[in-house]
């Protein structure tokens, strides 16, 4: 028993391994129709196809057994083929027979024509509908006479024919550069004819720059591409330069530059120009630009973006651990260097003013008020912590000791809890006065006076720097007045008597102003920077950067021009940036490791900036 149900056992797993597959039955002809034509004088064609089954063929009309027989009729599954056999056709039409192939439940159908006696068949389309810009027309005639093609328009073409009796004929269409327009093609074989309708489509000019406005190009060098894609004949150009080279590939147009080692940007113009004069219109201008060693990194408009500025009020900027201090009297403002967005907003103790906030070489911050009156004090308080302001008094000036119209604009150089320089200006009055307390040891001295080069009677209008934590480490002055150069000396001669000389001639007169000096060392290199201010509103504030590692002989570095000016309105003669509110500026630099900051605020046109110089 054992054996037995083992036994049943294999034999119904063998079964279960083995079914028998079911098979779909499946005819695919692989012969075009318009290749099976048999000439007039009788002939044979090939069907070929594919059948997964057994098959049959025959002839689906009885009648057509007079002329025409298959062979074979039958045979296995996989490729086949059978050939269709024509007696000669002694008629003066054309006969068709169909032929059926049979698999089992599947069938298909092809049709074998035989000429007539005198025979011309167009197979395939009889319209072509053809672009402006032109090609070519192809197509198949069945014939057993001698044919001729000829088109009735000239920007028709025929290539060649071949001398067969199935003639592929090609006919090249010309560029149509007016109107839509159609031709025809006349093929004959002695009094047969058939025609091919050409439509070719009306010519539109087409005259496409992507992008077409202005590309700017990093400090290092790089490329920016514009695609010109046109049907009219263009140039591409330049103004000319030595930096930028032009390379293209099918209508993409690369402009390529090499590392920019100035300061400076740099830019040349690009013109796509129509040959044409009929599509000047079309012609595309911009620029292509190159950052310099410089670039504006961010701007703000404070009266904008910071709330509670007031204009009208002085400005002063500092720089406090990883943060820029903007100082606007009662307020003072503080910035992310990297993007100029607000951090903070600081306010200034009650009934104090701080025309003045000054951070030390050493992290000390200092704020404090002018004597813009000619009265009162010049005060200097030393802050801890500047987000909770405890005031602590440095300095107190009374402008009683010196008879003037106002005094102020403080600056310092060094550590005020150790070395430091402290400086001010006094304006008009008795000729003016250039004002320094040095601190020793963190022992403020007592206040000296001396000449400066050319004085004028408001304090916003002069600015007097020291360039070190000692009085002889030397000075720096600049003003609205005399010859409106930066003066430099070596000593300082308490109660009158220093020399000064220009170190850098600004070349500025009666409109542009100065009032602020900012001093820095940065990769091995020691800088100033000055801002020339303007009273009016058809020039914005220039940024000076100087390398003073000299500093009776001052080098020029880069000019930032401000882009104050950038949205006057030349036919109302207006210019919506400019504030008039007082020619208050400052500048700040900020030394990093691959770069110096150079940041700007420039209150009559209302702008603040921050230059990256790498």
């Amino acid at each position: 028993m054992k054996k037995i149900a083992l036994f049943m056992a294999i034999a119904i797993a063998a079964i279960a391994c083995n079914p028998e597959e079911k098979i779909v039955p499946e005819v695919t002809v692989n012969t075009d129709e318009a290749t099976l034509v048999i000439p007039t004088d009788g002939g044979d064609v090939q069907v070929v196809f594919d059948a997964n089954v057994e098959w049959t063929a025959a002839l689906k009309d009885a009648a057509a057994a007079d002329w025409c027989t298959i062979t074979p009729s039958n045979g296995a599954a996989g490729a086949n083929s059978i050939k269709v056999i024509a007696l000669e056709n002694k008629t003066n039409d054309n006969r068709t027979a169909t032929i059926v192939i049979t698999a089992q439940t599947a069938k298909a159908e092809v049709t074998v024509t035989q000429l007539q006696k005198d025979a011309l068949v167009l197979s395939g389309e009889k319209t072509f509908e053809v672009s402006a810009d032109g090609g070519q027309v192809k197509f198949s005639v069945n014939h057993n006479l001698a044919i001729e093609a000829k088109a009735d328009a000239d920007w028709l073409t025929q290539v060649g024919t071949r001398a067969m009796q199935t003639s592929e004929i090609t006919f090249d269409v010309a560029a149509n550069e007016g109107a839509a327009r159609t031709g025809k093609i006349t093929i004959t074989a002695g009094d047969l004819k058939e025609e091919v309708t050409v439509n070719q489509a009306a010519w539109v000019p087409v005259f496409e720059v992507s992008p077409a406005e202005d590309q700017w190009i990093a400090v290092e060098g790089g490329s920016v591409s514009i695609t010109v894609n046109a049907n009219v004949e263009y140039t591409v150009t330049t103004d000319e330069n030595d930096w930028l080279t032009v390379s293209n590939d099918g209508g993409v147009y690369t402009f390529t530059a090499s590392a920019n080692e100035s300061f400076d940007y740099r830019s040349t113009g690009v013109y796509v120009t129509p040959k044409d004069e009929a599509y000047a219109e079309s012609a595309k201008a911009f620029y292509v630009f190159q950052n310099g060693r410089a670039s504006k990194l961010w701007a703000k408009h404070p009266a904008i973006d910071f709330e509670g500025y007031d204009a009208s009020q002085q400005v002063k900027l500092a720089k406090y651990g990883d943060y820029i201090l903007l100082a606007n009297t009662t307020k003072i403002y503080v910035l992310d260097p990297l993007d100029g967005s607000l951090a903070n907003t600081i306010e200034v103790p009650a009934g104090m003013a701080a025309q003045n906030v000054l951070v030390d070489d050493a992290g000390n911050v200092l704020f404090g008020a002018d004597a813009l009156d000619g009265a009162g004090n010049v005060t200097l308080y030393y802050v801890a912590d500047p987000f909770n302001p405890a005031p602590e008094e440095l300095i107190s000036w009374n402008a009683g000791n010196y008879y003037c119209v106002g005094a102020g604009n403080i600056r310092v150089k060094g550590n005020v809890k150790d070395d430091a320089v402290i400086t001010a200006v006094v304006t008009d009055g008795a000729g003016g006065a250039c004002l320094a307390w040095e601190v020793v040891d963190g022992v403020i001295g007592d206040w000296k006076w001396t000449n400066p080069p050319y004085t004028n009677w408001n304090v916003p209008s002069l600015c007097f720097a020291p360039l070190g934590s000692a009085m002889t480490d030397g000075f720096l002055y600049i003003g609205y007045g005399g010859d409106y150069n930066l003066q430099y000396t070596n000593e300082f001669v308490p109660g009158g008597g220093t020399a000064w000389s220009a170190t850098y001639v600004t070349g500025s007169s009666w409109m542009e102003n100065y009032n602020c000096i900012a001093t820095a060392e940065w990769n091995g290199n020691k800088y100033a920077a000055i801002v020339a201010g303007c009273h009016f509103n058809y020039d914005a504030a220039d940024v000076i950067l100087l390398n003073i590692n000299n500093p009776a002989a001052a080098e020029h570095v880069y000019t930032h021009h401000g882009d104050g000016d950038a949205d006057w309105d030349w036919e109302a003669g207006v210019n919506p940036n400019w504030t008039g509110l007082g020619t208050y500026s400052d500048v700040l630099l900020v030394p990093t490791d691959d770069t110096l900051l150079m940041v700007y605020v420039d209150s009559n046109y209302g702008a603040m900036a921050c230059v990256a110089i790498k």
